[in-house]
């Protein structure tokens, strides 16, 4: 059983040497997996990285335009060659025995399976030059996350043929953030592919830094825009609750309250900037709100009718 790690990538290109750095520690036989790196548009250099790589493994880089990550990881599949799909990004890295520790849990199962594994998230340079993938501490984080996201892209494996059987990710998401992963591993659920976990295909999940004010108002905007899509497509109580539908009504309670006079995008940036107390709550409010107004808009736009 072969496998194809798809490894999509943009403009971060010292992340994706370090996750091909991981790559070539793995103890999976070299012969039997092939990395496809797709190249979401990047301007940094790393389709140039990628192309003076040393590896014992198959290494491929194709160039995908920019339009977003989903339709990356598509293009990647319809040019891999091996039976199980490995999705990783360019900010997740991987210990050795990562490639094993899915495979295995895809030969063990008794059908089609999709396999996830715990993203423990890490930040700092440090994370960067020397990532501490086998330390104990990570270990015993991976074994204890029995709870984590059912289908998150950064970490995720299934068979190329239920993958290509479910017309893989959605590109109507495009490259906007949230529910691109979820929607594809409800698609599976529904069509009969089960779930299984693996806490020992872990990846240390690298993040920037705490996420400036205006990048958390416009992934929370996308994310509302998203959630939109994701219950057209699936306008269920199990949707509903993923997305978190209860924003709309909070949402409109802090209308009522007059909080949305008060929780401006304005007032919280200065309230960061203080160090202010209330700022927490401020936050939360707005944030709610973007969500919510952007999932309000998104209904409309398909005629389904907002409560709250």
């Amino acid at each position: 059983m072969d496998a194809s790690i798809v490894l999509a990538t943009y403009n971060r290109k010292k992340l994706l040497e370090t996750c091909l750095r991981c790559i070539n520690a793995q103890d999976y036989p070299v012969r039997d997996f092939e990395v496809i790196v797709v190249d979401d548009g990047s301007t940094d250099g790393s389709i140039d990285l990628v192309k003076d790589w040393t590896a014992s493994y198959r290494l491929r880089c194709i160039s995908a335009g920019h339009n977003g990550i989903g339709p990356a990881r598509n293009l990647g599949v319809s040019e891999a060659t091996g039976d199980i799909i490995i999705f990783i990004d360019d900010d997740a890295f991987i210990p050795p025995w990562f490639i094993s520790e899915h495979m295995k849990s895809h030969r063990e199962a008794a059908g089609p399976v999709y396999v996830a594994g715990p993203a423990l998230n890490v930040s700092g340079q440090e994370k960067i030059e020397q990532p501490p993938v086998t330390a104990l501490k990570y270990r015993t984080q991976a074994w204890l996350d029995f709870f984590g996201d059912p289908f998150v892209g950064v970490n995720i494996s299934c068979p190329r043929d239920q993958f290509l059987l479910q017309k893989g990710f959605d590109t109507r998401f495009g490259r906007a953030y949230g529910y691109q992963d979820t929607e594809l591993g409800l698609r599976f659920r529904l069509s009969g592919v089960s779930g299984v976990r693996n806490r020992r295909a872990y990846v240390l999940h690298h993040m920037a830094g705490t996420p400036t004010l205006e990048l958390e108002m416009k992934k929370r905007r996308e994310r509302g825009g998203t959630a939109a899509i994701f219950y057209a497509k699936y306008p269920l109580p199990e949707v509903k609750k993923i997305i978190r539908w209860e924003r709309m009504k909070w949402d409109s309670r802090f209308e009522r309250w007059g909080l949305l006079r008060w929780a401006t995008p304005e007032r919280a940036a200065a309230m960061r900037e203080s160090g202010h107390p209330l700022y927490p709550v401020v936050r939360k409010i707005l944030l709610t709100h973007l969500f919510a107004a952007a999932l309000r808009q998104g209904l409309a736009e398909v005629g389904i009718a907002a409560e709250g």
